[in-house]
């Protein structure tokens, strides 16, 4: 069962996931990612948002995310207590969003993503203990940085659902 924090009713602020339910959000995040981004028109994947980014701008930047968050999950079952890559979100997307379409961003979406889920799915209960060292939250456990995947999802999922009109 997921457990939230102390007054709130929003269940990617749990901090107490299982791992079942952590596989199950990133699946049905990318499920949703996908459903949003056809629902867009090409002028809709343009338009900025009170947060600066087009929905375009999003997936370019979901899709980096993806390929770093697929590696830090990596170093951590590979080594012991890793440095977890870091970068800035803002000088990525900046520089590298417009380099493909968003057909293109989304394709890296889907596959990094399936990616990471079969690999997560083949865990067993120890390796999700395994700790990484991320340069600003520090030491943190597997489960955690995935807890950390999840809720980027959902902060990015809603800055998508205000693009496509919901």
């Amino acid at each position: 069962m997921t457990t939230t924090e102390p007054g709130s009713t929003d269940s990617r602020r749990a901090s107490w996931w299982v791992p079942a339910e952590l596989v199950h959000a990133l699946r049905a995040d990318l499920e949703e990612l996908v459903e949003l981004v056809g629902s867009l028109s090409a002028d809709g994947l343009e338009r900025r948002s009170d947060h600066g980014w087009s929905a375009r701008q999003v997936l370019a930047h979901l899709a980096d995310f993806e390929l770093i968050a697929g590696v830090r999950v990596r170093m951590v079952l590979s080594f012991d207590r890793p440095p977890l890559a870091s970068y800035a979100q803002d000088e990525l997307t900046d520089r590298f969003a417009d380099l493909e379409t968003a057909a293109e961003a989304l394709e890296r979406v889907v596959v990094n993503r399936r990616a990471l889920v079969r690999l997560l799915e083949s865990l067993g209960e120890r390796d999700w203990e395994r700790l990484g060292t991320h340069p600003e939250r520090g030491e943190e456990t597997l489960r955690r940085t995935v807890e950390m995947i999840v809720r980027h999802d959902g902060l990015h999922l809603a800055q998508m659902r205000v693009a496509a009109g919901g």
